[in-house]
């Protein structure tokens, strides 16, 4: 009979299944510090399910974003041999069951949209305990690059990225869902000769049911970013489409602007969204 204890991850106690001494969320989390003499190779580590966590040249994993719940890596689906975005849940909250929960629901309300201009959630799934999804992995750059790199946008493309994410927060809003996040970061657009092939929301973190009371926020507290955030999030009351319509009106100031229309603190900033007016003299 075999008496060995269930074996449990070194860094945050979750049981382990495999011959691992680490779940993945903590191999994924070393892999990211500095390096050591001392250090092992864990690269078998970064495999949830049939998804492959995939590494650059000097072997860290390939980060694409960070979300409220999450970080985003760049994955490769063994099975359909294709490459996927892999969110999986930020390490600070393992062992969360209340932040687990809020991340499986982030999951499956990004799963219930299905439209040519957000990207697809397909699996939700755990590994050692650890809970992740995986997406559409959508080529080009994010809007926020864009404008870095451009400094401001054609009016035609411009319009057209509008156009194109109006079309993705309509999708969004029939799931009866609010996106409470839409920023130039949370936009992916690809160019070919200056002319836009496509524009999709990428992150849908933030995303709450219009009547949904269980919230990753507080009642009367404000969730989103700042300098796009519309006047009702910083008042934390209601939010329905008009608040993303108002985030894409910031945007589109941006693109064709090459700045957000308010600068400051976010005290500043919560201010000037609620109260100031426009500055159309610049």
């Amino acid at each position: 009979m075999n008496t060995q204890g269930k074996r449990a991850c070194q860094v945050c106690g979750t049981a382990l299944s495999g011959d691992s001494d680490l779940c993945p969320v903590c191999a994924l989390q070393g892999a990211l510090k500095p390096k050591s003499d001392s250090c092992s190779d864990i690269s078998s580590e970064f495999r949830f399910e049939h998804y492959q966590v995939l590494k650059n040249e000097d072997g860290i994993p390939i980060e694409l974003g960070h979300g409220a719940m999450g970080v985003t890596y760049k994955a490769f689906d063994v099975h359909l041999e294709r490459p996927v975005a892999l969110k999986i849940i930020n390490a600070r909250f393992i062992g969360d069951d209340s932040a687990r929960h809020r991340f499986v629901r982030e999951a499956r309300a990004a799963g219930s949209v299905r439209h040519p201009n957000v990207a697809s959630v397909f699996h939700l799934g755990e590994a050692g305990g650890n809970y992740f999804y995986a997406m559409e992995f959508v080529e080009g750059e994010t809007l926020e690059k864009l404008i870095q790199r451009s400094g401001r946008l054609e009016t035609d493309v411009a319009l057209e990225v509008v156009g194109q994410v109006a079309a993705g927060l309509t999708a969004i809003h029939k799931q009866h869902l609010v996106h409470r996040d839409i920023k130039p970061s949370n936009i992916m657009v690809s160019l070919e000769h200056g002319r836009l092939e496509s524009a999709k929301i990428i992150d849908l973190g933030l995303a709450k049911g219009v009547v949904d009371k269980d919230t990753i926020s507080t009642a009367g507290s404000f969730t989103g970013t700042p300098g796009y955030a519309s006047p009702e999030q910083f008042a934390g009351i209601g939010t329905d489409i008009r608040s993303d319509l108002y985030s894409l009106g910031v945007t589109l100031w941006e693109m064709l602007s090459g700045k957000l229309p308010f600068q400051g603190s976010s005290a500043e900033l919560m201010y000037q969204h609620q109260y100031a007016a426009l500055p159309s003299e610049n």
